[in-house]
């Protein structure tokens, strides 16, 4: 299910007869909170800002907030903020949720303590400037911000300064070497040999496989999200590159999402949290990247190359712990691998009922010489399916 939530600030004009209960200086922190405001008074007390809350007075507590909010800070004496209890009990549950509760305290309490408004501006490389972001969209762009990792340094910063410099992972330069790979499993559509594709040539009640002018052809026939993986012996914590050709036949449907995926898929897992990296696209020329054990994906970029009526070559580079994205052999963004352990499972993903026609499925990784290994040739491989209700697409509005 698809999830909105707000963050949001509520100016309000004081009555001018207040109940005389009221304590200007009341300092009230829920427990939940305690950590959260620590770190943000060592990162302020850094930079020279201390604020006295405890003699100043601040109120930060739970909330039923309506209508998908997930934060209110409202302008009262002393400020108070109110989190949705649903929205933190639901991220707690999920993979990242350290850093997204970070980002909705520090977000609020800079608009409460900083007095900093809404900051709708981008870096070079599409990342939101500030995680002030929020208020009215921009061109119909969610506010999910990838809030960790290299970037979390650049984003304390500047929430403390708007005018800190722009930082290196902003740069629409490729920064890193991506040759030296060498081409290690390829899948060959160009046939209607299994042993040469792996997956069944099947119609059933669900979907549908098939060769087109050699191309894989999968059609989806349910309401749900398709994962098709292919297991291999390349473990996705080494140096590899994955690439795939995909064309989504759908003259109508400009929201779904079609891509690639790889990580550690469980043995008899449904595919639903599993540490899963996922790279998409849709027709509206919006890229997605995220990790299926998160809450929702890490951000949204406009990316101009993005092909809405043909082919897109969509290819992803391991380098250290960095995935860096390609499109059209494009360079896209960069960001932190989330799975952490060992995985194996490659493959790619189809929207609700959709069609998606395949090519030049290679996997290759940065080792010395070696030449291109068949299915079920030298490289062991099994195929498997998974249904799942969607994708992690929560989205985060401030």
């Amino acid at each position: 299910m698809n999830s909105t939530r707000f963050f949001g600030i509520i100016s309000l004009i004081s009555l001018l007869f207040l109940p005389s209960c009221k304590d200007p200086d009341e300092y009230r922190i829920d427990p939940a909170f305690t950590d959260y405001l620590l770190r943000f008074e060592n990162e302020a007390g850094g930079r020279g800002r201390t604020f006295n809350l405890t003699d100043n007075g601040l109120i930060i507590e739970f909330a039923a907030l309506k209508n998908g909010t997930a934060g209110l800070t409202h302008y009262e004496n002393p400020i108070r903020i109110e989190i949705d209890r649903d929205y933190w009990t639901a991220i707690s549950k999920t993979a990242g949720a350290d850093m997204m509760k970070e980002d909705l305290i520090f977000h609020e309490l800079g608009h409460g303590l900083l007095k900093r408004k809404h900051l709708n501006t981008t870096l070079e490389n599409g990342d939101w400037k500030s995680i002030m972001c929020g208020g009215t969209k921009v061109n119909g762009r969610e506010w999910n911000i990838n809030y960790k990792g290299i970037r979390r340094a650049y984003y304390v910063d500047e929430l403390f300064n708007e005018n800190t410099p722009a930082p290196e992972f902003s740069s629409i330069q490729l920064l890193v070497d991506t040759l030296g790979y060498t081409p290690k499993l390829k899948l060959s559509f160009n046939t209607t040999s299994k042993n040469d594709f792996g997956w069944d040539l099947v119609d059933d009640s669900q979907h549908k496989i098939s060769m087109e002018n050699g191309r894989l052809r999968f059609e989806s026939k349910v309401n749900d999200v398709f994962l098709m993986f292919a297991k291999t012996s390349i473990d996705i914590q080494s140096g590899f590159s994955y690439e795939l050709t995909m064309e989504y036949v759908s003259p109508t449907d400009l929201t779904g999402q079609f891509g690639i995926v790889f990580g550690t898929l469980a043995d008899n897992s449904t595919g639903d949290n599993d540490p899963i990296e996922y790279f998409s696209i849709n027709k509206s020329k919006k890229m997605y990247m995220g990790n299926r054990s998160w809450y929702s994906f890490f951000t949204e970029l406009n990316v101009n190359q993005i092909n809405p009526n043909g082919r897109n070559k969509l290819k992803v580079f391991k380098i250290g712990n960095m995935l860096y994205y390609f499109i059209n052999n494009v360079y896209c963004y960069f960001s932190e691998i989330e799975s952490k352990g060992s995985g194996l499972h490659y493959g790619f993903m189809v929207p609700p009922k959709g069609v998606v026609l395949l090519a030049n499925f290679t996997i290759a990784q940065r080792v010395g010489s070696g030449v291109v290994s068949k299915v079920k040739k030298s490289l062991p491989v099994e195929f498997e399916i998974k249904i799942v209700k969607s994708l992690n697409q929560n989205v985060i509005n401030k």
